[in-house]
């Protein structure tokens, strides 16, 4: 069971040198038929994420792309958008609007091995072969969420993941 949480925290990680322990960061888990996520509920950052959006590069954090919750497929594939995911391990990430053409989602199948554990900032994702990425249907979203939220929710056959970060949300379907 540790190892399982190490893993999970790891995906979750950031290769910075953390200014202070983190101390009350969770890691969760959200199940849903043949789909499980993990991710870490880290505070809710308005200026880091803006320059992220902006693609301003006066924020280091915001230049680079951030796994934001580790997804499992154990039973079967699925589709995300026209894409099939097999059963595995996947990162899912976030990319920065550096190229001015707005921020996009990856989804991308990743050895978790491959990953070291650093709680204090989300990690950068580690090497691993892209399966999907399109970009992020970010909206805006009320209320407030003050830690970041990763939601499965069974739907028409399919999954949805929902993502709330601060004011921030975007869903993903994925389809049997």
């Amino acid at each position: 069971m540790m190892t399982m949480a190490t893993a999970m925290l790891a995906v979750l990680a950031s290769n910075q040198v953390p200014k202070e322990p983190a101390a009350d960061l969770f890691l969760h888990t959200e199940r849903a038929a043949g789909v499980k996520v993990s991710f870490v509920d880290y505070h809710w950052q308005p200026v880091l994420f803006e320059a992220m959006e902006k693609g301003s590069r006066d924020v280091p954090e915001a230049t680079r792309n951030w796994v934001i919750a580790r997804v499992v497929l154990d039973d079967h594939p699925l589709t995300l958008g026209k894409k099939r995911l097999g059963v595995g391990n996947y990162g899912l990430v976030l990319w920065p609007n550096l190229d001015g053409k707005g921020m996009a989602v990856e989804m991308r199948r990743i050895d978790m091995r491959e990953v070291y554990p650093d709680v204090n900032a989300m990690a950068p994702a580690p090497r691993g072969d892209t399966v999907y990425r399109a970009p992020a249907p970010i909206a805006r979203a009320t209320p407030l969420a003050s830690r970041m939220v990763v939601a499965l929710e069974e739907a028409n056959g399919g999954v949805v993941l929902t993502w709330l970060y601060g004011d921030r949300r975007f869903s993903l379907t994925l389809t049997r």
